[in-house]
């Protein structure tokens, strides 16, 4: 008699994926001709939890009560943890780690509010968040240092400069120094990149050259050309007319031994040549 055909390895259907977790992975199993390997990987590719009805505590499950804390008893006996720890706390077992709760003294509910919750919870070896549970459990407002009063001469510093850079010379933070900005209209500083240009550094161009000027104000040689030509400098490199004996020479020998010979590039041989209309070295016979 031939094995019944098995639905192993095929696409599951969603008439199929709607049961899982609703039937035994074994029963799924035996109705769809799959293995029931198959089934529990679909079901837990899908993340779908196994409906279990709920089951008696057995006897060795209560002795593991309170030894294990109720998240890893939950994991090995397959239970909720709301359920292990029900069962726990109605057996009035312990727990493994049992809370230990600080209760607040007379002394300490005085300080708070009274100085910043910080420094309390430092002194009180509380944490921050229980500080601030109590001071807003007494309806206390959050502390306060008293503010420092502004002087006529920090008043004028501000605006002239951007509000973090205010703040940095006074010893304030930037919102205290924008929130007295507003309040006397003043306008905030002009935004200035931090790559901006300052005239000190523009005094330095035309009087070196660029790239003597870049590398002392470790800026890229093209931005200091480019700010030397917007503001309309020349470069201090002068250049070095030709005289009449040098103009024989072009074309005479080749432009880089003319170059060396006259203490120039060849490029500038090579531009003046072809300025003049003098062909290159070499070429005479052929044209």
């Amino acid at each position: 008699m031939p094995d019944k055909k098995t639905r192993r390895g095929e696409p599951w259907t969603i008439a199929e994926r709607k049961q899982l977790g609703i039937k035994p992975d074994s029963v799924l199993a035996k109705r769809f001709s799959r293995t029931i390997k198959e089934v529990i990987a679909e079901r837990e590719c899908l993340r779908i939890r196994l409906r279990t009805p709920p089951r008696r505590w057995t006897a060795s499950e209560i002795k593991m009560l309170g030894r294990y804390y109720d998240a890893e008893l939950a994991r090995r006996l397959r239970r909720g943890y709301e359920s292990v720890r029900r069962q726990r706390r109605l057996l009035h077992i312990p727990s493994l780690r049992p809370l230990r709760w600080k209760l607040w003294t007379r002394a300490e509910d005085k300080l708070v509010g009274k100085i910043p919750d910080k420094e309390l919870a430092r002194r009180l070896g509380r944490s921050l968040d229980a500080v601030k549970a109590r001071r807003i459990l007494f309806g206390l407002q959050k502390y306060h240092l008293h503010p420092r009063a502004w002087t006529k001469p920090e008043e004028k510093l501000l605006g002239t400069a951007p509000d973090s850079e205010i703040a940095r010379r006074l010893g304030r933070k930037a919102p205290a120094i924008a929130a007295r900005r507003h309040l006397l209209r003043i306008p905030p500083a002009p935004f200035v990149p931090r790559d901006a240009w300052t005239p000190a550094e523009d005094r330095l161009l035309g009087k070196f050259k660029d790239n003597e000027v870049a590398r002392r104000l470790k800026r890229p040689l093209g931005g200091v050309r480019g700010r030397r030509r917007a503001l309309g400098i020349k470069s201090p490199v002068l250049i070095r007319p030709f005289t009449p004996a040098e103009d024989k020479l072009l074309g005479t020998d080749f432009d880089r031994v003319i170059g060396e010979r006259l203490g120039r590039h060849w490029a500038t041989i090579s531009q003046r040549r072809r300025g003049l209309g003098i062909p290159a070295f070499g070429r005479v016979r052929a044209d």
